[in-house]
């Protein structure tokens, strides 16, 4: 439809050559219930136009001015009416003699065809309009013409529409209106070919006149070039901004077609075709409908007429039978549609059904992690407990009082290892799943550490307070650190798998911003600094929110915290573990985590939110502190990012909340 839109006009204006006042009113008054798509204001403004050319006999704006109704029809869609205006016209010509002129009829089929997306017949009738026109004497037609014959060219054969546009008439195109349109469509045929060094020409100069004459420039085309421009710079949002811009959806839906295709993307690309399978199949159901309705009427009229002459009978039977073709034609399609609707159907129920066995496995999956979680929670617990209380150097138990204590961690450590088995199982059959890498990486950062907590449990009970006082310390401290980590990591673990399917968590507490955040800052137990002889740290709140300002939480806002204290806590080099809370211009408010030390190189600044991947080679850590609070985030509706400002160390900002 986009070369007869410009056509359109190029014919108005030649009407309109020298008019008098009395015709420029009428042709206003055209020209604007055209743009508005009036139906009844504009067959109104063009009988009264058309009859007044009549009775001054100028046949050559008489007809043109008919053609206006024709190209204003197939717009429209009004495929049946167009063609009977054709005919129409041809018969007037006839009758009138003016067999000069039609040439004009032969444009209105070139435009009736090209509008039914058959470019072979416009093609056609186009080199027959042409044959009847002098293009030294009519210019403005032969432009017309050579511009809707390269339209038809360009469905399959673009090298020759480009030609066809070669052949325009030079004094045209000194018009930039002329101009920029043929150059928007050179743009958009030069992208079809692929011929990149064509476009850029072509472009710069369209884009010249956009931007120095833009009350001269022709925008018909402006948002397809736009979207060719793109394409040819492999900007793929850009081009499906322009996509987005264009009012009408079939277009709009082949143009993202293209950008998707050549993105690689075939997923959208499939999305966007069935799309513009669908809205084509409505636009030729409504087309079908309306022709039918169209039909009916004729049908009526000639009934009513039945007495007149014999052309009048043939005429009738012309139209029934493109009435009982238009009907089967129908029919057809309902039953096509009816056969495709079906198997949609039963693609959706077996779609359905694998999306319920998928949800069952899921909760029980779910369901099971759960279990896990309550069973583990108390030996979890028991480990944690052990750490912070080692970790204070002036706790001390005497012998008999150490058996019963290691006992005790012995007992919860081979609680953990006989959960974590089934857990681990578990979430690498879950839908995300995990590599062999992957999984070899949880053994060895849940693994190690659990069985060296076993094995030095079970020296200290097995040495019955034998052991040297200086060696038993240090035996404590590897406990006291192996209890935490064997502790973090298994909680970290339970919850990643528990969220693993990004499950929404519901914020049913309301609580002060300032109250939980601190809440959770004194909570938090920092790390075993026994083993860390020479780190001192401290915890640290700021806020800039009023005490008084209630937030909407989850409890999972602790974990999420947790999670990104551990890992301030971990890669600190002293100072401080800082929380801060802020608000933000959209009237949400954020909390940040920050710590002392090194900062996260850019090129590592995306992989610390993926799982189980180490920046350091020498880390047996798990890898999943970030990523555990990234799905914990999205699960609550908040975002997590690392400040790219901060330069002292490390923060990340919870927004959202």
């Amino acid at each position: 439809m986009l070369a007869i839109a410009m056509m359109m006009v190029s014919v108005t204006l030649s009407v309109a050559q020298q008019p008098s006042a009395q015709e420029q009113a009428m042709l206003q008054r055209l020209q604007e219930a055209q743009i508005a798509g009036n139906d009844s204001a504009f067959y109104e403004a063009h009988d009264a136009f058309i009859s007044y050319l009549e009775e001054r006999q100028d046949w050559e704006k008489y007809y043109r001015m008919w053609m206006n109704r024709v190209i204003y029809e197939v717009n429209h869609r009004h495929f049946y009416r167009a063609f009977t205006e054709i005919h129409h016209l041809t018969d007037d010509i006839k009758e009138r003699h003016q067999e000069q002129c039609l040439y004009i009829s032969n444009m209105g089929l070139g435009f009736f065809y090209n509008g039914r997306n058959q470019p072979e017949m416009g093609e056609k009738h186009f080199r027959l309009a042409l044959q009847g026109i002098d293009v030294e004497k009519d210019p403005v037609t032969a432009f017309n013409i050579y511009l809707s014959l390269a339209q038809s060219l360009s469905f399959k054969q673009p090298a020759e529409a480009m030609a066809c546009l070669d052949s325009l008439p030079q004094q045209m195109l000194q018009n930039p209106l002329y101009e920029s349109g043929v150059l928007g469509y050179r743009c958009i045929i030069a992208n079809k070919m692929g011929d990149r060094e064509s476009f850029d020409r072509y472009y710069a100069q369209y884009d010249s006149i956009r931007q120095h004459l833009p009350e001269q420039f022709n925008a018909a085309n402006l948002q397809q070039v736009m979207v060719c421009h793109c394409l040819m710079q492999n900007d793929y949002q850009c081009a499906l901004a322009w996509c987005d811009s264009i009012d009408v959806p079939l277009t709009a839906t082949e143009l993202r077609v293209n950008v998707y295709e050549q993105m690689g993307d075939w997923q959208q690309a499939f999305r966007a075709s069935a799309i513009k399978d669908s809205l084509l199949q409505i636009a030729e159901r409504e087309v079908l409908e309306d022709h039918l309705m169209d039909m009916t009427h004729d049908i009526e009229t000639l009934k009513a007429e039945h007495d007149k002459a014999e052309i009048r009978r043939m005429q009738l039977w012309v139209v029934a039978i493109m009435a009982i073709v238009i009907i089967a034609m129908l029919i057809g399609l309902l039953i096509f549609r009816y056969k495709k609707n079906r198997r949609l159907k039963e693609q959706f129920l077996l779609l359905q059904e694998a999306r319920r066995s998928t949800e069952a496995a899921q909760a029980i999956r779910r369901a099971f992690v759960s279990t896990m979680q309550q069973k583990l929670k108390s030996p979890i617990n028991m480990l944690r407990g052990y750490a912070r209380i080692f970790n204070d150097s002036k706790f001390m138990l005497n012998p008999e009082e150490r058996t019963k204590r290691y006992t005790d961690i012995l007992s919860a450590a081979r609680s953990i290892e006989s959960l974590m088995d089934p857990v681990l199982e578990s979430y690498a059959q879950g839908t995300t799943g995990i590599t062999d890498k992957e999984k070899q990486i949880c053994m060895d950062a849940l693994r190690s550490p659990l069985l060296t907590l076993i094995s030095t449990a079970e020296v200290i009970i097995d040495s019955n307070g034998q052991i040297p006082h200086d060696e038993y310390l240090q035996l404590r401290n590897e406990v006291c650190r192996d209890a935490y980590r064997v502790s973090t990591s298994t909680h970290q673990f339970i919850l990643f798998s528990l969220y693993s399917d990004n499950i929404p968590s519901p914020k049913t507490d309301r609580i002060g911003l300032n109250e939980i955040a601190r809440s959770i800052l004194n909570s938090y137990d920092l790390r075993p600094s026994a083993i860390e002889k020479n780190r001192t740290l401290a915890k640290e709140f700021k806020t800039e929110v009023a005490d008084d300002v209630m937030v909407n939480v989850s409890p999972l806002l602790q974990e999420l915290l947790n999670c990104l204290l551990n890992n301030a806590d971990k890669y600190t080099t002293g100072g401080s573990v800082l929380m801060s809370c802020h608000a933000n211009a959209d009237g949400t408010y954020a909390i940040s985590v920050s710590n002392e030390g090194s900062s996260i190189p850019a090129a590592d600044a995306e992989r610390i939110f993926d799982p189980f991947v180490r920046l350091n080679a020498d880390e047996h850590s798990l890898g999943i502190g970030l990523p555990l609070a990234q799905r914990l985030a999205i699960s609550m509706g908040y975002s997590i990012a690392l400040d790219p400002e901060y330069t002292e160390g490390v923060r990340f900002v919870v927004t959202g909340i």
